[in-house]
Order: C-alpha cells, then structure tokens, then sequence
C-alpha cells in the first residue's frame, strides 16, 4: 500500500460534480428512443456515460437511461450555491497516470494540478501544535497500515479495527479516522482489510479548478440519455432483456446495470426471474458507505495554507469528527468532509445544524474572527438519496471475495459496472469510467 502522507488513499473522490450549463439534455420523452436496441444502459453516472459511448463507438444501438435530471451520478458540480465550482460529490482526481479524467482533462482545456502536501495539526485541547509533533500521526498510520498488511497476507480477512486494536498511540483514533471515515467513508469495524489491502498504489492525487463534475459533464455532453427515466424491473426470463422504467418498457438483447450497490441491495430494481442468491448476496457485501462535504464559503483564506491545505485534529475515541481541504482551488470554499456512522448520524441533523457544527469547531481552532469572513454553508446528504444510498462502496469484514461475484454477468445478458465494479479504482471515479469501459468491450464482444 501506498503511505498516506498525502490523501491519495482516501477514496474521497467518489462522491462529485457537474456543472449545469453542461448537462446533456437528453431525450424529451421515451417514445424519441428506439424501442428494441443492442443494448440499454441503466445509469448516467461515470460508468454509464463511459459504456455507452464505447458501445456506440463500436457501430451498436445504446439506449441509455437515468432517473435523475442529471447525468453525472455522484459526479456533480454545483455553480449555483456559492457562485463558484462546488463539487457536491467527488472532488479528488487520483492516480494521475492511470485516470482517463486526468488525461481528458487536460487534452480538452480544463486546468488540471496536483495536490499539495500542505497541513496543519491541532491537539485535543484546540492548540496548534509543531509539525514534528503532528507528524506523530503518521507514525500511528503506519502502525495501522503494518498491521492490516499482516492480517490480509495472513489470510485473515477481518475488520480493520480487529486488526489494528493493538495501535493505541496518542494520535491512534486520529489515525483510524483518516483510514476509516475520512478515506472509506466507513468506520474502521466496516470493512474488509484484505479488501483495502488488495489495492494497488493510487499514485498522486490531483484536483480540477473548474470541478470534477464540470469535467464528467464536458464527458458526457454528446451523449443520448434519456434523464428522469427510470428502471424498476428487469426481466430476463427469455433470450434477451426487458426494462421496464416509468416511461415504457425497453427490450434488447443486453443491459448493463450501473446503479450503485446501495440502490440494488435496496431491490429498488426487480429482477424476474430473481438473481442468483450469492449475486444478491454480493451486493449487501460490496456496501455502501457514507461520506458528506460540508462545505463552508469565506471571503479570504482564514486557514492561512492557500489553496488546498489540509487541517486535522486530534480525533476523540468516539470518532466524531471532520477533515478538512481548505480553499478549494482557490474558490474560498473549505470541504469539512464526515465519514462513517457519524456521517449518517449528521444526516439527521438540519443543514443549517451540520453548518453551526463545523463552523464551530474552526471557531475553535483558528478563533472567532473567522466569522467575520463567513460568507454562507451548505451540506450533503448521500446517505438519503434514494438513487445512490451512499457515497462509494467497500467490502465488509469477511467478504472481500464478493468483489468478483459483484463483478460476473448474469445468463449471458445481464452486466454490471461501476466504481464498485473495478478490481483496483473501486471507490473512484476513474474506477466506474474503465469499468463502464471494460464491461461495454465485453459485451460489444458477446453481441
């Protein structure tokens, strides 16, 4: 695995943007679509976006279809709220090299630029301390990461709070924050070590000025989707596929499922005849967490680290707590990102709630003149969407091996992609794009 000096192994960059201005707009009722294509693609997320234009790049009709107004799925950038890119989910471009946004980016003039390495550490008393003393909580990181690498190699796919309950240093619950709710969006008793073990380095991360969603929007522009279109049964009963959504009933000879885990462990998408019972089983297993920006606007840089710093502090045993990217590229905005069960605690909670909560805790470390330069707040709320019941997904303690069975087509004509689809960018949007991808190829092959 890779150190976690910086946030690359975070897996925070499943979770965001698109800009409106961009958005497809689709088709305006389902009877403009045909009614029996090669194939229909269910979700206009990453995966989605990337399976239908690599199915259409190979000569076959693609019906693709989504229940939100929106393409972009959990890619989403806001130009409303603040008045500058707002990225509602996923804002972190990993893996430079092996991220297709990342290259697209960049051919087609979006200003892509790496993360720094910029951060600032309080204790539990609310006092900045040295960098030596903050850098203490690498020291327990790489504790923890000795330990889960010891449990996987040894063939015991565990929590990772199992493995590492002998980490007690004094910045052991920050530690277990950063891997757990800040990185996973799941606390350390929620998921699989062989699962986060198995994962190949994800090189450097990178942010986009203009917003991750604002990238996947310029992506997908030129591709059909029918928006507000939504699947609710898929029968594959005979030789090829019937979806049958809110606008008419679809038939093909394929359909690629791209939704997210949450949404099928939920049965929000009927199969007839049902799915095998370990294919059900795989999608509670590979589940989904939860993750939540909230995101603060200033009028000048109170974090003093200029663009996208870092601040941490000391995290109590119980969890409760925020990080922080501070001046978003440079847009005044501060992402005070939630993870876990206390993210899903939060999202009881009133926007307004959420906003006093964060605001407070950067009262208390960097002093109250920071009001003075708050301009306004706004919080996300991925746990409660129905259309994505979470943020990014994982595998549980124990069931790391479901990975593959998530994977496996159903009868030769039911396949499934998407960020928790991919063997080594789960978590990711770069992960649904090359799944989307992969899964496209292979069924352009067996059509």
């Amino acid at each position: 695995m890779t150190t976690f000096k910086t946030p690359t192994l975070s897996r925070r960059a499943f979770v965001g943007g698109v800009t409106a201005g961009l958005l497809t707009p689709g088709f305006a009722a389902y009877a403009q679509l045909p009614s029996n294509p090669d194939v229909v693609v269910i979700g206009a997320g990453a995966a989605g976006l990337a399976a239908t234009r690599e199915l259409m790049d190979r000569g076959l009709e693609v019906v693709m279809i989504e229940a939100d107004g929106r393409i972009g799925g959990r890619a989403y950038t806001d130009m409303t709220t603040f008045g500058v890119p707002y990225d509602v989910g996923a804002h972190w471009l990993h893996a430079d090299s092996a991220n297709p946004y990342n290259r697209y980016g960049r051919d087609n003039g979006f200003t892509i630029y790496p993360a720094k390495d910029e951060w600032r550490y309080f204790d539990k008393n609310n006092n900045e301390v040295s960098e030596d003393e903050g850098d203490k909580i690498w020291d327990d990181l790489s504790d923890m990461y000795r330990a889960i690498g010891r449990a996987s190699d040894g063939g015991r796919d565990i929590s990772a709070a199992e493995a590492t309950s002998s980490v007690t240093g004094p910045w052991a619950a920050t530690a277990a924050f950063n891997i757990g709710p800040w990185s996973m969006a799941k606390d350390m008793t929620d998921f699989s070590t062989s699962d986060w073990w198995n994962t190949p380095d994800a090189g450097p991360d990178w942010f986009c000025t203009e917003g991750f969603g604002t990238l996947v929007a310029h992506y997908g522009a030129g591709i059909p989707v029918s928006l507000n279109t939504k699947a609710t049964k898929i029968d594959w009963s005979g030789d090829g596929v019937t979806v049958e959504t809110n606008q008419g009933t679809i038939s093909a000879k394929a359909v690629i499922v791209t939704v997210s885990t949450g949404v099928l462990a939920a049965g929000d998408i009927e199969f007839s005849p049902a799915l095998p019972d370990n294919k059900q089983q795989s999608f509670s297993d590979i589940s989904m967490g939860t993750y939540n920006h909230i995101a603060l606007q200033f009028s000048k840089d109170v974090f003093e680290m200029g663009n996208d710093g870092y601040l941490i502090y000391q995290v109590a045993d119980d969890g409760k707590a925020f990080g922080t990217l501070s001046n978003a590229g440079g847009h005044g905005l501060a992402y005070c990102d939630v993870g876990g069960s206390w993210a899903t605690e939060l999202e009881q909670q009133s926007v307004e709630a959420r906003i006093d909560y964060a605001l407070s805790k950067l009262r208390d470390l960097l002093g109250s003149d920071i009001d003075q330069a708050f301009i306004k707040g706004d919080a996300t709320s991925w746990g409660q969407n129905p259309l994505t019941r979470g943020s990014y997904a994982s595998a549980e303690p124990g069931a790391y091996r479901m990975r593959q069975v998530l994977r496996n087509s159903v009868g030769d004509r039911i396949f499934f992609a998407g960020e928790a689809c991919h063997p080594s960018q789960w978590a990711t949007v770069a992960g649904a794009h090359l799944s989307g991808q992969s899964v496209a190829s292979n069924v352009a092959r067996e059509l």
